[in-house]
């Protein structure tokens, strides 16, 4: 039973290892065929990675023109400055 469990510990181990040297060999090729492409067209590669910023805001409609926002109109005001803060540590 020792035996078969260290077989196929090694077994997994080793399918592993070539599943991620695949994947490392894959992106490997990747990014010379990307530089090799970009470098015989003369375009630098278009590759963007996006982030949504907020994901769980809502999706807006792409088809349809999206209405304009309402227009606010808000009265501007002056802002004084603070006072200042004491400088003393406060007193327990």
């Amino acid at each position: 039973m020792s035996l078969f469990r260290l077989l196929l510990r090694w077994v997994v181990l080793i399918v592993g290892a070539v599943i991620g040297l695949g994947f490392f060999l894959f992106a490997v090729v990747a990014v010379l065929v990307i530089l090799l492409v970009s470098l015989l067209t003369g375009r630098k590669p278009n590759v963007q990675f996006r982030m949504n910023q907020n994901p769980w805001a809502q999706r807006r409609a792409r088809g349809a023109a999206a209405a304009p926002a309402d227009v606010v109109d808000i009265e501007a005001r002056e802002v004084k400055d603070p006072a200042p803060l004491p400088l003393q540590p406060p007193r327990h």
